[in-house]
Formats: structure tokens, C-alpha cells, sequence
């Protein structure tokens, strides 16, 4: 069973190497930015542009997005909506992943060497904040 093509060795593959929401530690969820508005740009801009190519994938990590917004919820902020997306590219590459006390997996493009994966939290009575949320993926 050790071929790399089997379904058998694909599903332990998958299940072995994916993250738990409980490995996150609040500490560790630092924002980025408060009132942040993210921006977009040309494929060519982002990759050649100031930030460039950073040596490495920057993978959008929606285990530590969701697990961020349970804390923030747990926590008794009043959070209007959660929008996910690749800074950078966000007219393209984000969607809203909480809204109404329901969650929607995020399912824009995965990740990027230059656009870095953020959530947005928007909340009804105070300022919204940024927070990264992608994992390094080397290439």
C-alpha cells in the first residue's frame, strides 16, 4: 500500500498531516491591523512588484481562520461578518466565511508566493481587524 497514486495512501496522507483546531493557541493570533482595507493588483504587479516572490507559498490555513473567529466569538465580541481572501488580490480571491452565526468554508484560491491569506473580522460595534492566516509551504 505504499503507492503514492492509492486512494488508501492519499486519505492517510490527508488525515495524518491535517492541522487541529485545538493546536492553535490565541497567543499566537496577533492582529495584523486594525481598519485595514485590502487591496488588489495585476498578476504581474504582485509577483514582480515590492513584495515580490517571498521564497515560499503562504497556503491559506482556514483551520486557523475558524479557529480564530471561535476564540473571538468565545471571547463575547460582537462580530458582524468574516470575510477570508488573498491580500492583494482580494477583488478576486475572497469570500465571506462568517456571517449570521453560520460558517461557509472558504474556497478561493488556496494560496499564493506573493497575495497573503487574511481574514477580515468586521464586528458591529467597534473597529474591524486583520489577521494572517496562511501556513509556509516551501516549493
Amino acid at each position: 500500500m505504499n503507492n503514492p497514486n492509492s486512494t488508501h495512501y492519499t486519505l492517510i496522507f490527508q488525515c495524518k498531516f491535517k492541522p487541529q483546531l485545538n493546536n492553535y493557541k490565541m497567543e499566537n493570533f496577533e492582529v495584523k491591523e486594525k481598519n485595514y482595507i485590502p487591496g488588489s493588483s495585476s498578476f504581474a504587479e504582485g509577483f514582480y512588484g515590492p513584495k515580490g516572490d517571498v521564497g515560499y507559498f503562504m497556503i491559506a490555513d482556514w483551520d486557523k481562520a475558524k479557529a480564530i473567529i471561535e476564540k473571538l466569538i468565545a471571547d463575547g465580541r460582537n462580530i458582524e461578518r468574516v470575510k477570508m481572501g488573498l491580500d492583494g488580490d482580494w477583488q478576486e480571491n475572497s469570500m465571506t466565511v462568517w456571517e449570521d452565526g453560520q460558517f461557509t468554508a472558504y474556497s478561493c484560491f488556496e494560496g499564493s508566493k506573493w497575495a497573503e491569506p487574511i481574514i477580515i473580522v468586521n464586528y458591529k460595534d467597534e473597529p474591524s481587524e486583520t489577521y494572517s492566516v496562511w501556513r509556509k509551504e516551501e516549493y
